[in-house]
């Protein structure tokens, strides 16, 4: 397997339409993507009090078979339980963190290099974990922000690097929502964060021999489109970070691309009966939705809408078939997590084809 050549990296939490949407991808799509999943707790029920997060990795390992993957835990304190706290303690080197991957021996997973400078601030357990998980993962990656002075990125680096044994990085720079940042400072601004955090990263002495890939990772999906567009049956927004990343290719073509695969990245939980039925559709660089409220024809008016629009190209995807299905009047799914699911299919598969197109 040539682990260089993963053209998108997005980033998922372990929730049901996140998973559903992964599950759905044809395997030509998913072996061109190296999917980093955060792992939320699961479902809470009488028999799963905790929300027990082996559940998540099953559907993961259902989803992924052999291909490999990126394996972190959410910091959202709304979708943790007392397992996912124990992982990110740095008690003897992320123990139970390691315990946990050490479990999983048939998935080929990438586990996530934990930093916390509050409780391990010389970075002592984090170099412990990366030396002890190294002896059997391969490759591992490292989540680090814009913004960070280059000693901060050098201290970080020389912890990790002088433990990897022959292991290689993946290097995600994850700046989280940039929806905001750009309406202030403009994408040229924000693009520029990036790059200096990029050449901040690749000046630390002899990182590249131990680098596969770094990758720019931004969400730019807003929390409510209404909100966002002014508008409230149709609208359309661009996608940012897309925009961000064909600058920064420009500048930097060994530079990888990730996201938060049209997700809002601080999600809400949506109460039965609150919200208004939406679909939404995307081009390269611009998002397009329809939303009706149930006594305006729902689901099945929004799908209608949606095919006949003009800026709508189908791929021939499972989200594209639940689209056609509900223009016929049989939607398959009526809740909002049902219809993220359809956006996240064919946004990773446009994303996908877009990216593998160019490299």
């Amino acid at each position: 397997m040539d682990w260089t050549n993963f053209c998108y990296f997005p980033i998922l939490k372990t929730k049901d339409s996140e998973l559903r949407a992964l599950s759905n991808l044809p395997k030509d799509i998913l072996s061109k993507i190296l999917p980093v999943y955060e792992i939320t707790r699961s479902r809470l029920s009488k028999n799963n009090p905790i929300g027990d997060i082996a559940k998540r990795i099953e559907q993961i390992g259902k989803i992924q078979g052999s291909l490999p993957f990126i394996l972190d835990v959410t910091t959202d304190p709304n979708q943790q339980n007392i397992q996912i706290e124990s992982i990110l303690s740095p008690t003897n080197g992320y123990q139970c963190w390691q315990d946990l991957i050490n479990a999983y021996p048939t998935l080929n997973i990438c586990p996530a290099i934990h930093v916390d400078l509050d409780l391990d601030p010389t970075l002592v357990q984090t170099a412990l974990f990366v030396k002890n998980i190294s002896s059997t993962a391969k490759r591992l990656a490292l989540r680090v922000p814009t913004g960070l002075e280059d000693s901060d990125y050098h201290s970080i680096l020389e912890a990790i690097k002088n433990n990897l044994n022959s292991a290689k990085l993946y290097i995600l720079i994850d700046d989280g929502c940039i929806r905001a940042d750009v309406k202030k400072d403009g994408i040229s601004s924000i693009a520029e964060n990036y790059s200096e955090a990029y050449k901040a990263l690749l000046a630390c002495p002899d990182i590249s021999k131990h680098v596969e890939n770094f990758v720019c990772i931004a969400g730019s999906f807003p929390q409510s489109v209404k909100d966002e567009t002014g508008e409230d049956e149709h609208g359309h927004f661009s996608i940012y970070e897309h925009k961000i990343y064909e600058i920064l290719s420009r500048q930097h073509s060994a530079l990888r691309f990730g996201d938060y695969a049209a997700v809002n990245i601080n999600q809400i939980e949506m109460r039965g009966g609150t919200f208004i039925p939406r679909i939404d559709f995307c081009s390269d660089d611009t998002f397009y939705y329809y939303r009706y409220r149930r006594n305006s024809g729902s689901y099945i008016e929004c799908a209608k809408k949606v095919i006949r629009d003009i800026n709508y190209h189908p791929q021939g995807t499972w989200g594209d078939a639940e689209i056609v299905s509900a223009a016929r009047g049989t939607p398959a799914g009526i809740s909002p997590s049902f219809w993220i699911s359809v956006r996240i299919n064919n946004y990773i598969t446009r994303r996908t084809n877009i990216l593998h197109s160019s490299t």
